[in-house]
Formats: C-alpha cells, structure tokens, sequence
C-alpha cells in the first residue's frame, strides 16, 4: 500500500537527472546524436523512442528487414514502425527500460548493421549516363 500512496515520489526519483528512466532516455538521445543515420523526436515520458533513419543514407531501408536483421545477426528486438500504422517504413521503436550501459551497447550493434546496409548500398552500381 505505501509504494501506491507513494509512487509519485518513486515515479519523480525515476525521471530525475541521475534516475535510472531519465539515464535511459539521456542514453538513446545520446546515441542518436552520434549516428551517421539516425534520427529521434526525444521522448516525453513514454517509456520507449520511435527512432527514424535517414533514407537518403539508406534509401532501400525497410523497417520489418532491419528489425528481422537485428534480431538474426546482433540478437536486439525492436518493433518495426510500421507495426503502429505508420506508411512510412524508416523507424523503429525501441523501449528506454534496459539500463543506460545496455540501450549504448544496443545502439553501437544497431549502428554496426545500418552501416553495413551502407557499405551495400555504397557498392551498388549508378544509374549509366548516355
């Protein structure tokens, strides 16, 4: 009964500079600053970030592949963006909740694999001029 009556302190302690959910947060907004292909509208107090990637790194970029790829190939879960509805398929949602030392490693092997889409992308022959 007391953690309900006083979970606004708990809550407050949480989403404070310093509190494990704002940490978090600091850590994907962090990480997205440092990418050469990711972009983020900061989360307010959901507990999770819809992070976009720059299609005109990545023009191919599929939502529902890279969250099948990142599962496969560097064991994260993410949610496709188009799984809420969205008609556009560059973002991904991920939640804030693993500690601030996990969501970093999370973004450097999500940033491993958009770079390698890079290099694929990099690779591929241009469009032949007459």
């Amino acid at each position: 009964m007391q953690t309900a009556l006083g979970g606004y302190q708990s809550i407050h302690e949480l989403t404070s500079p310093g509190g494990r959910l704002y940490e978090s947060r600091r850590a994907i907004i962090d990480a997205v600053a440092r990418s050469r292909f990711l972009h983020l509208t900061p989360p307010m107090g959901a507990c999770y970030a819809f992070v976009g990637v720059d299609t005109d790194a990545l023009p191919d970029f599929d939502d529902q592949q890279f969250a099948l790829d990142l599962l496969e190939h560097k064991h994260v879960l993410v949610a496709p963006g188009t799984s809420f509805n969205v008609p556009y398929r560059n973002h991904f949602r991920i939640t804030n909740l693993p500690e601030p030392q996990v969501i970093a490693e999370v973004f450097s092997r999500i940033e491993e694999l958009l770079a390698s889409y890079a290099a694929v992308t990099s690779r591929r022959p241009g469009p032949t001029r007459r």
